[in-house]
């Protein structure tokens, strides 16, 4: 068969564009494209010899391909196999081929075409692999195809004994037909003493796999004789890695020790890793380590040199604020979520949840400085909206919290109604009544005393007792005032709170002597509650009702604790200084203006 130039330069440009030209012919392509594609078909043009059966080859193997890729495997055939007549073929290539002709022509016309192969690469082992393959899917006792992949396997591991698929090949072939000791001293052979070492670990890291299928480390009868043989392999990938250092290899060694519980040694080569190359894998790793270890001082340490050393590793910054927050370090943990979302974005649950973190982090500015960051980047979102309402009472800017509180109720109305619980009226109504918009505090709360749950009575009395101060302390509505406050105190006993609240009740009822009795006793609950003993209202109540029942020195002597306490309500400190006629500090001077 002869082809014209310009046929064979036209094929060759196809099969370059498809990237379907066999390594084997792809030294054919330059003669062929140097060819004038133009030029009327000389004789002298024509390529002779092997170049022409190149062309010849890629012809077959183009029209092959089309045919099978159409769905016309059996006419795809001839030219695949006309093909091979002129190409050696590629051991996966001539594989596929081999797959075919079984269908089509037969078994052994199908292992001809693997045992040429063998031949015609007689330095890859790949197609000793390809044909103990095909014997192990079609073999069989009858045709007698497994013993003859047993002498290729043989042949393989002779001609290539550094060459970590010839031993995978020949123990997978083993193991298949159950013949475990066979397979066991095919990977002995290469722990032999006069066995040329392979300078590579990822030889003896593919023998090691294979190793554990021969000698499983899940046997827990045989374990202690078969960890030893695995580790055998480990040991020599071990040393090979060390001495080039290979962070890969040596990553696998590891990952074998933590995997097979032989934890020491793997965070033995982390420790090695991280102290010459400072690597993130092997930082990892002595995170899990050091916990699996029982040494979490040493894991939380190691997960803090992480995120120092890779500020970018997100995932390892919120396992980090995960534990803080653990430790109850709330303020540290903020830190750290709020890094992640900065270095690698987040969504609004990754927002929200830092929302809920620095709500109790105790920095009110920066409570409010990522709200309103957040507010921005979901503006109709009604729990980011509820969040900032919360953030600017904590900054004591209560009126405009009131607004947020009031705009977050109308977005969550539609979209998220699960929202608007007794908590949410409770803060928001507390806005409102610092904001002194009393009436309007008042409905909150009462809404917020018909949401609380049946079996939660202590938040329905923590509403019951505000709301019974609030009217209190303004005077309103003393009889429904008393019936909150009592009904807080029957809900939730000796809580120093709620029986000040009853103390100051009976005080604002004229009955001052029992109401020092009970103004006592949440001084000392507040004690027990609390070391820092009795907050400074608790103790001016005190000293109102010892002033009324004309006990003057003892009134005094709480005045003075007031004053201690350093309290910044301005109303009880004012009337302590005034009780005990001390003269306040004179205002502190602001800082001169350009002005002035």
């Amino acid at each position: 068969m002869k082809m014209h130039s310009a046929v064979r330069f036209s094929i060759s440009l196809g099969l370059m564009a498809s990237g379907l030209i066999p390594a084997t012919l792809r030294a054919a392509v330059p003669a062929l494209a140097d060819l004038d594609a133009n030029a009327p078909a000389q004789p002298g043009q024509q390529l002779a010899g092997v170049a022409e059966q190149h062309a010849v080859a890629l012809a077959h193997y183009l029209t092959a391909r089309n045919l099978e890729a159409s769905g016309k495997v059996r006419d795809a055939l001839p030219h695949y196999l006309s093909f091979l007549k002129g190409d050696a073929g590629e051991p996966e290539l001539v594989a596929h081929i081999a797959e075919l002709t079984l269908n089509f022509q037969g078994e052994e016309a199908a292992v001809a075409l693997l045992e040429q192969a063998i031949k015609s690469h007689p330095k890859s082992p790949e197609p000793s692999a390809n044909f103990i393959q095909f014997c192990l899917t079609h073999g069989s006792a009858e045709n007698g195809l497994l013993a003859r992949a047993a002498k290729v396997a043989e042949q393989a591991l002779s001609s290539f004994p550094q060459d970590a698929a010839a031993y995978e090949t020949a123990v997978r072939l083993h193991l298949t037909q159950g013949r475990r000791k066979e397979a066991s001293a095919v990977l002995e052979r290469a722990l032999a003493p006069d066995f040329a070492q392979p300078s590579s670990a990822g030889f003896w890291l593919q023998l090691a796999r294979m190793a554990q299928e021969v000698w499983p480390i899940a046997d827990q009868e045989r374990r202690a004789d078969h960890l030893g043989k695995v580790n055998a392999f480990i040991t020599k990938a071990r040393e090979l890695a060390q001495g080039s250092r290979d962070p890969d290899a040596l990553i696998q060694v590891a990952d074998y020790y933590l995997f097979s519980n032989q934890l020491d040694q793997a965070a033995v080569i982390c420790e090695d890793m991280v102290a010459r190359s400072n690597s993130l894998d092997a930082r990892k790793r002595l995170v899990r380590l050091y916990e699996a270890l029982e040494r979490p001082d040493d894991s939380f340490k190691a997960l803090q040199d992480l995120v120092e050393a890779y500020p970018s590793d997100v995932e390892h910054r919120r396992l980090l604020g995960t534990q803080l927050v653990q430790k109850q370090e709330i303020g540290p943990a903020a830190d750290q979520f709020e890094a992640a979302l900065q270095a690698g974005g987040g969504d609004l649950n990754d927002y929200l949840n830092l929302c809920k973190l620095l709500r109790f982090a105790n920095n009110a500015e920066r409570f409010e400085k990522f709200t309103q960051r957040a507010q921005q980047l979901f503006p109709g979102e009604p729990r980011i909206t509820y969040h900032r309402a919360i953030a600017l009472t904590q900054g004591d800017k209560y009126a405009d919290a009131a607004k947020l509180f009031e705009q977050a109720s109308r977005q969550a109305e539609t979209n998220a109604a699960e929202l608007l619980d007794d908590q949410f009226h409770f803060h928001w109504g507390v806005a409102l009544e610092r904001s002194r918009q009393f009436d309007a505090a008042a409905r909150q709360f009462e809404k917020s005393i018909t949401l609380t749950p049946a079996h939660d009575p202590p938040r329905a009395a923590n509403t019951m007792n505000y709301l019974g101060y609030m009217w209190l302390d303004q005077g309103q509505h003393l009889d429904k005032a008393e019936q909150l406050i009592r009904k807080a105190n029957e809900l939730e006993q000796n809580n120093p709170a709620f029986v000040d609240s009853l103390g100051w009740l009976l005080f604002k009822r004229g009955k001052a002597k029992e109401a020092l009795t009970e103004l006592l006793r949440a001084e000392h609950l507040m004690k027990e509650f609390s070391d820092s003993g009795a907050d400074a209202e608790i103790l001016d109540h005190i000293a109102q009702a010892y002033e009324q029942l004309g006990q003057t020195e003892d009134a005094k002597s709480y005045w003075k604790r007031v004053l201690e306490s350093k309290t910044d309500v301005e109303e009880v400190k004012a009337r302590a200084q005034k009780a005990l006629g001390v003269t306040p500090p004179p205002p502190a001077k602001s800082a001169p203006t350009d002005k002035e």
